[in-house]
């Protein structure tokens, strides 16, 4: 397995390699002349993985990219803001759309016209932002685990939360950073491969600064796409629905469905599935990227 890359090496990336087997990192050039390392597989279907809060792409599809990129071809970055993505400059708060055209800027740097689009929790809104804007780039659409709007009553409580939290994110290292820890920390018990993971997961999980952590879901709460749910409603889509999820309510991912016309597959699992039974959700993620190339 291949060793840290300088950029990882220069942002403390890991303790050593990572401990599943992942596709090759490069460093890709944007037109605007900034770069970003990019997890790159060529194929004849690609897919694009779009990753969720306070993540990396390799938390989030560590276990599922290796046969992503075996049987389709693969692109995956970490989104601004997280891990090894681009940077977000002084004062410049997380953007959603932004995310989805840095996506397109690199799908033009290597050369690919059409992908099928993958998005787990935060992935979901820039995968549909993604659509939306460059709708032409879609050969279908996968959500897991996610939602077209985040309005639940915890959700409600949530925002008011993290609104007070922002202050003192912006100063502390721990505050902010120490939500997605703890919910992993917890997990380790009830897993046995989180626990294997977890003193990767633990760095990988830091990189993320708590600032940009907060603005993340500030930005999450803020958005709502059912206003444009009928502008995409045409494009094959499969919505994996995780149905113990304590993080985004079953009913909401099953509305984004019904909203897209998408095909429902059911997950019996939680919102943490792709590192606590992670057979299972490759195997459910395979199946929802076959039902949209074969639609």
């Amino acid at each position: 397995m291949a060793g840290l890359s300088r950029s990882e090496a220069r942002r403390g990336g890991g303790v050593g390699a990572a401990p599943v087997a992942l596709p090759p990192r490069r460093a890709v050039e944007l037109a605007d002349g900034s770069s970003v390392d990019v997890r790159f597989a060529p194929g004849a279907n690609p897919v694009v993985l779009l990753h969720g809060w306070a993540l990396t792409a390799d938390v989030n599809f560590g276990h599922l990219m290796r046969p992503v990129a075996d049987e389709y071809g693969l692109v995956a970055m970490d989104m601004r803001g997280h891990g090894r993505g681009l940077p977000l400059g002084a004062g410049e708060r997380f953007d959603i759309a932004q995310c989805a055209d840095d996506a397109a800027a690199v799908l033009d740097t290597l050369g690919i016209d059409q992908v099928v689009v993958c998005g787990y929790s935060l992935g979901g809104p820039v995968g549909l932002e993604f659509a939306r804007r460059h709708r032409d780039r879609v050969r279908g659409l996968v959500f897991e685990a996610t939602a077209m709007a985040f309005d639940s009553a915890e959700d409600k409580f949530g925002r008011v939360f993290f609104r007070g939290l922002r202050p003192f994110a912006d100063r502390s290292g721990g505050i902010g950073r120490s939500v997605p820890l703890s919910y992993f920390w917890k997990a380790r018990f009830k897993s046995a491969e989180v626990k294997r993971l977890w003193p990767w997961l633990r760095t990988e999980l830091g990189q993320c600064h708590p600032r940009v952590i907060v603005d993340v879901i500030l930005a999450e709460y803020a958005f709502d796409f059912r206003p444009h749910a009928a502008e995409i409603a045409d494009l094959p889509t499969a919505v994996v629905v995780t149905t113990r999820d304590g993080a985004v309510p079953p009913r909401d991912q099953r509305a984004l469905a019904a909203s897209l016309n998408a095909t429902v597959i059911e997950l019996n699992a939680a919102h943490d599935v792709f590192l606590a039974d992670p057979k299972k959700y490759v195997a459910t993620t395979r199946s929802a990227i076959e039902n949209v190339l074969h639609r």
